[in-house]
């Protein structure tokens, strides 16, 4: 009996050290405040899904590494716009919380180093193969298949685009054309 209560301890404080270090390394859910406060982005390794949303509401875009898609809510349209992921342009998903965390103290002080542009192509109507994520965010709203362009070769964009930074690191610009898909 006692040497199974002096096993049992021991193994007790052999493993407690080593599973806390698991659990800390598979963190599922992380929030960082990123942009002085004016962005916060949720990472979920569970499901690779990367989600950044403007504080004040304007905007909330999901990046599923998994099903390498990115799904856009821009309030003000009461839309949702989902695109192709294109993952030379995108951070890794491993090296998102870095990238935050390394612009928590900047407040829109520096120009993104990327800018994409994408273009709406059509409406979509099953919203379910996006992932339950972006099937949440965007059920009820209009949601269009949006195209990415080299916004320099491009010159059918006629009406105004949504733009916005994300993380300090990526332009996103959302556009109309005014050719009818």
């Amino acid at each position: 009996m006692k040497f199974t209560i002096v096993t049992t301890v021991l193994l007790g404080l052999l493993l407690t050290p080593a599973l806390a270090v698991y659990f800390q390394d598979t963190d599922t859910n992380r929030q960082i405040t990123v942009a002085g406060g004016y962005q916060i982005l949720t990472i979920n390794r569970r499901l690779d899904v990367a989600i950044i949303r403007e504080k004040g509401g304007a905007w909330t875009t999901i990046w599923n590494y998994d099903r390498g898609v990115i799904g856009t809510k821009v309030v003000e349209e009461h839309a949702c716009y989902i695109s192709r992921m294109n993952r030379n342009l995108l951070p890794s998903f491993d090296s998102l919380p870095r990238l935050a965390e390394e612009n928590t103290s900047l407040k829109g002080q520096g120009q993104p180093t990327k800018e994409v542009t994408f273009v709406i192509q059509r409406t979509i109507r099953d919203l379910k193969s996006y992932g339950p994520d972006i099937y949440a965010m965007c059920r009820g709203l209009r949601t269009y298949v949006t195209y990415e362009v080299d916004r320099s070769e491009y010159v059918s964009i006629q009406e105004p685009c949504f733009k916005f930074d994300v993380l300090d690191i990526l332009g996103f610009n959302y556009c109309r054309s005014n050719t009818k898909a």
